[in-house]
């Protein structure tokens, strides 16, 4: 089994570090040797395994190691990316729970570094950047395309022809209807509706979503 070891050791940590488990009892591939956090004492004992350090000793790691980042909110995930993008030791494989429904390769791309819950349903001639987290339940319908670093809650709804750009959070149980497009570093608010395009930055909440 290939090392991995797990950026965030908080409450996500703990699910992606589940999520590894469940790809093990099917094909044993991971072997799960720490997290590393910014913010959680090197030592710290986390569901069974210790956190080994922060991101700057991940950065002196002098031999190949596969990393999850399991980080929720999309700036922070790509911060932390760019901390550790020259660091040649580094790889960043795709997990993808056994219990996902997705189509075949031909119809979904999916790039380096993202996490695809159990009972994700992805339709067909879906386009996923890197670095996309899409959590529990997620569904996401035809000709979708989510960019680099956005993060999908449990039980968001992504109807067809929907776009996310880079560093986008969509919260849980949120629904976005057909053509909507949500620009770079937007967030929209838990089960919001969206029916029409959200513009960067910004913060959409409500049914129909509103910015506030």
């Amino acid at each position: 089994m290939s090392k991995l070891a797990i950026i965030g050791a908080g409450g996500l940590g703990k699910e992606i570090h589940s999520l590894i488990e469940n790809i093990n009892q099917v094909s044993k591939t991971w072997d799960v040797i720490g997290f590393y956090d910014d913010g959680i004492s090197k030592g710290t004992d986390i569901a069974g395994l210790h956190v080994l350090g922060d991101i700057d000793q991940l950065n002196q790691v002098d031999h190949t190691l596969a990393v999850v980042l399991a980080i929720g909110d999309p700036v922070t995930k790509f911060k932390i990316f760019d901390r550790l993008k020259g660091q040649p030791n580094l790889y960043y494989p795709n997990l993808i729970h056994p219990k996902a429904d997705i189509s075949s390769n031909e119809k979904v791309q999916v790039g380096e570094g993202s996490i695809i819950c159990s009972g994700v349903r992805i339709t067909t001639d879906v386009l996923i950047g890197e670095f996309v987290l899409i959590n529990l339940n997620t569904t996401i319908g035809h000709d979708v395309k989510i960019g680099h670093f956005c993060s999908i809650m449990p039980g968001v709804n992504l109807a067809g022809n929907t776009t996310l750009e880079e560093r986008c959070l969509v919260g849980s149980g949120a629904n976005l209807i057909n053509g909507c497009k949500i620009e770079t570093e937007s967030k929209v608010g838990s089960g919001a509706v969206v029916t029409k395009d959200v513009s960067s930055g910004k913060t959409v909440v409500g049914v129909p979503a509103k910015e506030i």
